[in-house]
């Protein structure tokens, strides 16, 4: 039985090929991918569904962590910048092994996980 699924972190199935419209999905408005499956796992098995997030120096990071930024980083779309040794507490990582969500001076932002060291 041919269908689509997401990439994302909703694991949204379609049965004709179609977009991510879920809120909050780190792949939403992006074409879902042709799953041809006999048992629902969609190809994955359970090794493959833990990812392992690691920071600019190889640290393995985990939800909850602190950590602090390498970099001055300028936030796309605004003039703000986020300086180098900017500490972000309670990270919580996305289906995405290269980024992270947090929150920075009460902004919910995600962070390519380059640009961090773990604290």
């Amino acid at each position: 039985m041919t269908h689509y699924t997401c990439k994302g972190a909703c694991g949204g199935v379609l049965e004709e090929i179609g977009i991510c419209e879920t809120d909050g999905c780190s792949k939403q408005w992006e074409l879902m991918t042709e799953c041809d499956c006999s048992d629902g796992g969609h190809g994955m098995d359970d090794e493959q569904e833990k990812l392992v997030v690691k920071d600019s120096n190889g640290n393995v990071l985990s939800d909850g962590d602190s950590v602090a930024l390498i970099k001055d980083l300028t936030l796309r779309g605004s003039s703000t910048t986020i300086k180098i040794g900017t500490k972000v507490n309670n990270i919580k990582l996305t289906d995405d092994p290269a980024e992270i969500d947090c929150k920075i001076g009460g902004m919910e932002i995600v962070l390519r996980t380059e640009f961090l060291k773990k604290l």
